[in-house]
């Protein structure tokens, strides 16, 4: 339902009240309605509200109007660097499958084209270095099926796509299913296995590092990845990230509404394979880099965090008075007599009780609430 102030209370000074915090909270209390809190007329008649001088509203909104137009101007600013630090990601990855992060580190190389640069995004990468296929690289093989008409065994916790995030496992909706001693033992998963998302975001993918009490197995929409001696598991998952995020992994995806990445398709998955020791090296340079980069990110929600608040610090100053403070003590006319918070109310009270209609069951009409305040 639209409000108005008419001519005797500025809207936007209405507008931003709406927003105060003590009237947010009112609305906590009393309102009705999950999502979207309401509140009924005869709790929105019985709502707070602070009244200051016609003039002083309009100084308010004035200082209200400019602070918060630096707020969200800063709110703006921090909500690009995630962006920015997204795109510095990618960066960092492009850099080091690529061999660029490491040009500092190893002797000068020749460099060489491979066949595949063309289709894979690739630059040339240094003479040292060697493209084999994920085939050639590890040992992969999809989970178990899950099927409970026909699975039998003992309850034991899988993990689905759902529970692989980038670079970490979210174990805390871990489903159970029967599973025999053979697949048991199988299927588990060991510390350094790359376990890859076959559906959902196909190629997300997480490097097992975690002893569990009881062994847990993985389910047939996952690829375990047990690297080879060519191949340490974090060059695994940087090469499928970078290429993820350039999309030159969509190549090999099947399905049209929804992508998989089969195991056959896998196998021809092609990777630029530096030396162990360069492996080893880019990986220490990568996670670094990556660790500033969560500094930095922790840092922006914190500043976010504060930045919501200031909102409504700057609500609370206004209608306490403390933004006004400087104003009124040079204006003390526009405050006080005629102008005053007690007049403007006598003259909404006056104007409500000419333009209010009798009821014709007799029951006395609203008066304003009593809940309003004056300001000081």
């Amino acid at each position: 339902m639209p409000l108005s102030g008419g001519r005797n209370l500025d809207n936007k000074y209405l507008f931003f009240w709406l927003k105060h915090p003590v009237f947010q909270a009112y609305v906590s209390e009393v309102g009705y309605g999950v999502n979207m809190p309401r509140l009924g007329t005869k709790d929105g008649i019985a709502a707070p509200f602070i009244l200051a001088p016609l003039a002083e509203q309009q100084q308010i909104t004035a200082k209200l109007d400019e602070l918060l137009a630096q707020v969200d101007n800063l709110k703006t600013r921090l909500d690009t660097i995630p962006k920015i630090l997204k795109r510095f990601r990618q960066s960092v990855l492009a850099a080091a499958v690529s061999g660029k992060l490491t040009e500092d580190w190893r002797e000068k190389k020749d460099a060489f084209e491979p066949i595949e640069m063309l289709n894979w995004k690739w630059i040339a990468v240094p003479s040292d270095w060697k493209v084999l296929y994920y085939s050639d690289l590890v040992q992969s093989r999809l989970g178990k099926m899950l099927d409970k008409a026909k699975n039998t065994g003992a309850p034991t916790h899988y993990l689905g796509n759902i529970n692989v995030r980038w670079f970490n496992f979210d174990l805390s909706n871990l489903q159970e299913i029967l599973v025999s001693d053979k697949e048991k033992t199988e299927l588990a998963v060991k510390i350094g296995d790359v376990l890859i998302c076959e559906g959902g975001e196909p190629g997300r993918c997480a490097i097992w590092n975690i002893e569990p009490e009881k062994p847990i197995i993985f389910q047939k929409a996952l690829h375990k990845a047990c690297v080879g001696k060519d191949i340490i598991p974090e060059w695994l998952v940087f090469n499928l990230k970078n290429d993820c995020e350039n999309k030159s992994l969509e190549q090999l995806f099947t399905g049209t509404t929804i992508k998989h990445l089969t195991g056959k398709a896998l196998k021809k998955y092609p990777l630029r394979i530096p030396p162990i020791e360069e492996q080893t090296e880019i990986v220490a340079r990568v996670e670094q880099l990556f660790t500033y980069a969560e500094q930095i990110e922790q840092r922006v929600k914190d500043a976010q965090a504060r930045v919501n608040h200031l909102t409504q610090a700057i609500l609370a100053k206004a209608f306490s008075g403390e933004l006004t403070a400087d104003w009124r003590a040079q204006n003390p006319e526009l405050i006080s007599g005629d102008n005053s918070a007690a007049a403007l109310l006598a003259r909404i009270k006056a104007e409500r009780e000419t333009v209010a209609k009798p009821k014709k069951t007799g029951k006395k009409k609203h008066e304003l609430s009593t809940a309003l305040h004056i300001h000081p």
